[in-house]
């Protein structure tokens, strides 16, 4: 689907003061519709409330006591929701917003239509904005691994209303796990099953879970944590807290995952061999949904199959004679960065006290860009950012890494996770791309950035467009160089271009998964190949894709949008041309698909052109 099939017309000026009384009405009705979609999504999920970090006004009374529900009514009633919101906003009249107002207005009808197109599948949990993987659980996030993430870092115990808010939500979490087993079983009936390896790591995940005593359980020792800081909490009751926590967890909790984890294994003999989407019913058009959802922009797969083919020969053109300058010349380019990834020089040792220097490292880089961000950026976020590790408990189903926005009350850091199961996996001369991408200036300039902006809708800051985002966050990674990281440091340079192969190497596995009907090993042997990447590292990621299709493409999708409207703005601007202000279009306004932002980008060009 490209721009023009969502009928999005061209921004119009903004001029306040020409805004006619039925003008302002229509904006007062605009933004009281926002608010109020908002709110029903809110409503709908209190998970994400907390996440979002809104208060009881917007999410309701006593949602951080609850958990979402996973039943075949609920996921109607999320999907009736999502209709009822995309007729509400296309009766507004666009015609009659201000500029901002239109931006939201576009963002806002693309999700809404992407989330509609999926809903009618009817697979997997239903979406309210956007797109949701195919599958109601999966190896990599759900609720199994959310929940659980969301008790120990993200809700707040501030009071003992709210300690007590933490044990209900807590109590709930059996229910869920319970719910969330039946869905994938009755999809399972259907047709619509995970890959088996993507059940193996689930039930493996939920068996680890339950490994440690309860009383020494993350869980456990995040709840502590939280009541101490509760200032006219005393010990008795702490100690009270503490008991009906442990009592939820040995009693509720663990048998609950337990269950799940055998029922998981259970489905593992109806999964068969193949994990792609073509394997179902309208698995060729629901993956032409899911890319579209990440930037496809009306690309095919097979179109996007061949870029990435493209992508790959290139950066091994300029991997090769960097290779070559510090002696790797024989054999491919992934035979020789596999050869450079055993030099025990650039091997991080599999212990915690190197593990933990790491993070020390990573944070230093981190820094160290935010020292030169000025030069870079108008604005630099007030927002920290941190580097922590994935629990030891979530390692064997998470990805390398990730980043978590902070909340919008700001009482969260922003956070680089990073796997560290296998540190060999992640040589040295990687870690500056690495930052770059999950931290600053990549994610978390981003998400800081929509965050700060004042009068942009909640339900903006809710979205995420992979093409925005992840293009944003590899565009970062090449942004390293130009910032003087890479000056002196070949091998640095090295890393980073081992970054952007393996997202170029990205677009062809996903659409050899999900399109050509590439096997796991086949897609997993490819990537091994072009990249020089460990097998274990490599299957992580492969089975990522299988589960998320779509997903992958857009780092590589977003990345060539943004170079190239860059290119333009330089190309058409000369000496008008400031990085500054380019990158401060591209961050203003949101996260947003790629299309629109090429409208606010032209925009801005204009409006430069006009300028004396």
């Amino acid at each position: 689907m490209t721009l023009s099939a969502l009928c999005l017309p061209q921004m119009q000026p903004d001029n306040a003061h020409a805004e006619t009384a039925g003008v302002e009405t229509e904006a007062a009705q605009f933004d009281a519709l926002l608010a109020t979609h908002a709110a029903r999504i809110m409503r709908s999920a209190p998970e994400w409330a907390t996440q979002m970090g809104v208060s009881e006004d917007v999410a309701g009374t006593g949602f951080q006591s609850h958990l979402s529900a996973y039943s075949p009514q609920a996921n109607a009633e999320v999907a009736e929701l999502l209709d009822q919101s995309a007729a509400e906003l296309a009766a507004i009249d666009r015609s009659k917003l201000s500029t901002r107002r239109q931006i939201s207005y576009d963002v806002l009808s693309y999700a809404y239509n992407i989330a509609q197109r999926q809903n009618r599948f009817g697979k997997g949990q239903p979406s309210v904005l956007l797109a949701n993987p195919p599958y109601a659980v999966n190896q990599l996030f759900g609720p199994q691994i959310d929940i659980p993430r969301l008790l120990i870092a993200q809700q707040p115990v501030r009071s003992e209303a709210e300690a007590r808010a933490w044990l209900s939500r807590a109590s709930e979490l059996s229910r869920v796990l319970d719910e969330l087993a039946a869905m994938t079983e009755a999809d399972a009936r259907r047709g619509v099953i995970p890959p088996w390896f993507a059940l193996e790591a689930i039930a493996k995940s939920a068996t680890s879970f339950t490994e440690k005593p309860e009383s020494e359980h993350p869980i456990m020792a995040a709840f502590g944590e939280k009541l101490e800081v509760i200032k006219d909490l005393d010990d008795a009751k702490r100690a009270s807290l503490q008991s009906e926590a442990l009592t939820i967890l040995s009693s509720q909790i663990y048998p609950a995952y337990r269950r799940f984890g055998a029922r998981m294994a259970a489905l593992v003999p109806a999964a068969g061999r193949d994990a792609g989407l073509w394997r179902m019913k309208d698995g060729a058009a629901m993956y032409r949904v899911a890319l579209e959802a990440y930037g496809a922009n009306g690309l095919s797969p097979d179109e996007i199959h061949q870029i990435g083919l493209g992508d790959v020969d290139r950066i091994h053109g300029q991997m090769d004679k960097i290779l070559k300058a510090h002696g790797y010349s024989n054999g491919s380019i992934g035979e020789r960065m596999a050869a450079l990834a055993k030099d025990p020089e650039y091997l991080i040792p599999d212990t915690d006290e190197s593990k933990a220097e790491l993070i020390t490292k990573l944070q230093s880089d981190v820094d160290r860009i935010l020292a030169l961000a000025p030069q870079w950026f108008l604005d630099v976020p007030e927002y920290k950012v941190e580097v922590r590790r994935i629990p030891v408990h979530e390692q064997d189903a998470s990805s390398g890494g990730y980043y978590t926005p902070p909340p919008l009350d700001g009482s969260r850091p922003g956070i680089f996770w990073i796997n560290m199961k296998n540190a060999a996996d992640i040589p040295t001369y990687t870690l500056k791309s690495l930052v770059m991408h999950e931290a600053v200036p990549g994610h978390h300039f981003q998400a800081a950035k929509s965050l700060s902006i004042t009068d942009l809708p909640l339900i903006q800051n809710m979205m995420w467009f992979g093409d925005y985002g992840e293009g944003w966050a590899l565009y970062a990674e090449e942004l390293a160089k130009e910032m003087g990281m890479y000056e002196g440091d070949d091998l640095g340079n090295l890393g980073r271009l081992r970054m952007e192969l393996y997202r170029a190497a990205r677009l062809v596995v996903d659409t050899g998964i999900h399109d050509k009907k590439w096997s796991h090993d086949r897609a997993i042997d490819y990537m091994v190949g072009v990249t020089g990447e460990s097998r274990d590292s490599i299957t992580r990621e492969i089975e990522r894709y299988a589960v998320w299709p779509g997903q992958a493409a857009s780092y590589k999708l977003g990345m060539i949008q943004f170079l190239r409207l860059r290119k333009k703005a330089e190309t058409v601007l000369g000496d008008r041309f400031d990085i500054r202000e380019f990158h401060d279009v591209a961050l203003r306004d949101g996260s947003m698909p790629m299309k629109i932002l090429e409208m606010r980008i032209n925009a801005w060009i204009a409006e430069k052109r006009r300028e004396k």
